[in-house]
C-alpha cells in the first residue's frame, strides 16, 4: 500500500464510519478494485482508532458525566449492548474476514442497511437515555454484532434499532456511539501485536491514516447529528440502493 492509497482509505473511513453507509463495506470495495492481494485488516483497525478518537472528542463531556455522576445503570446497559458483538466477533472472526473479498456479499449487505434506514421513517420517538431498558440495549447490541460484516453499517443499524425501540433520535445517536467505543477499542487492541511488528514505513502510513480519519470523523459526526435531528436519516438508503445495484451488476 502506498501513501496515496493510505490517504484515500483514511478519508473514506472518516466519512463513512459515522454516516450510516458502512465504512467497512466502502473500504473493502476500494481495496478489492485496487487488487490488493490481502485486505490490510491491521491498517483498517488503525483507521478505526482515528475515528475512535473522534468519538472521544465529540462525546467527551458526556462520557465524563457518566463516570462523575456514577451512572452505573447506563454503564451496565453499554456492557449489555457490547456483549453480542464481542461474542460474535470472537467465535466468527475468520468467517467475517472472508466476506471482505466478496463483492456480491457486500452489495447485498448494503441493501440490508438501506432497508433498515428506510423503515426508520415510520419510527416513533419517545424514550431518552433515562428510559432505556436492558432489552433495548440488547437488541441494539445484536444489530451491532451483524455490523461486523462489510456493507452492514454499524451506525445505521444501531441507530435504526434505537429508533425502532422508540428512542428519540438524539438518544439513539448517543447510545449508538457509546456502544462503538468498546467495540472499536477492542478491534484495535486485537491488531496491536501485528502493528508492533510492522516496519517504519507502515508506521508513517498508520500515523497519517489515524490523523486524517480522526479529523474527518469529527466532521462526519456533526453532520450525522444534524441529519438525525431533521429526521432524514432514511435519505442515505437511496445512496446505498444505487451503490448496491452498481456493485451487483
Amino acid at each position: 500500500m502506498n501513501i496515496i492509497q493510505a490517504i484515500i482509505l483514511a478519508i473514506i473511513q472518516g466519512v463513512t464510519e459515522f454516516l450510516p453507509i458502512s465504512s467497512s463495506g466502502h473500504l473493502a470495495i476500494v481495496q478489492i478494485f485496487w487488487g490488493l492481494s490481502k485486505i490490510p485488516v491491521t491498517f483498517n483497525a488503525l483507521l478505526h482508532f482515528g475515528t475512535l478518537g473522534a468519538i472521544l472528542v465529540v462525546f467527551w463531556q458526556e462520557i465524563k458525566e457518566i463516570f462523575y455522576s456514577k451512572n452505573w445503570q447506563l454503564l451496565k446497559l453499554i456492557i449489555i449492548g457490547t456483549l453480542p458483538a464481542a461474542i460474535f466477533g470472537f467465535f466468527f472472526q475468520t468467517k467475517i474476514e472472508q466476506t471482505f473479498i466478496s463483492l456480491k456479499f457486500i452489495g447485498l449487505s448494503f441493501l440490508i442497511t438501506a432497508l433498515f434506514l428506510l423503515l426508520t421513517k415510520f419510527s416513533r420517538a419517545e424514550k431518552t437515555l433515562n428510559n432505556l431498558s436492558w432489552l433495548d440495549a440488547l437488541i441494539i447490541g445484536v444489530t451491532q454484532a451483524f455490523a461486523l460484516f462489510p456493507g452492514i453499517s454499524r451506525s445505521g443499524l444501531t441507530i435504526s434499532a434505537g429508533l425502532f425501540r422508540k428512542l428519540k433520535p438524539e438518544t439513539a445517536y448517543r447510545f449508538s456511539f457509546f456502544l462503538a467505543l468498546p467495540v472499536i477499542l477492542g478491534a484495535v487492541l486485537l491488531q496491536l501485536p501485528i502493528l508492533i511488528q510492522q516496519n517504519g514505513n507502515n508506521y508513517l502510513l498508520a500515523g497519517l491514516g489515524i490523523l486524517i480519519s480522526f479529523f474527518i470523523g469529527i466532521i462526519s459526526l456533526k453532520i450525522l447529528e444534524k441529519i438525525l435531528k431533521r429526521g432524514k436519516i432514511f435519505w442515505f438508503s437511496i445512496y446505498l440502493i444505487i451503490l448496491s445495484v452498481v456493485i451487483l451488476i
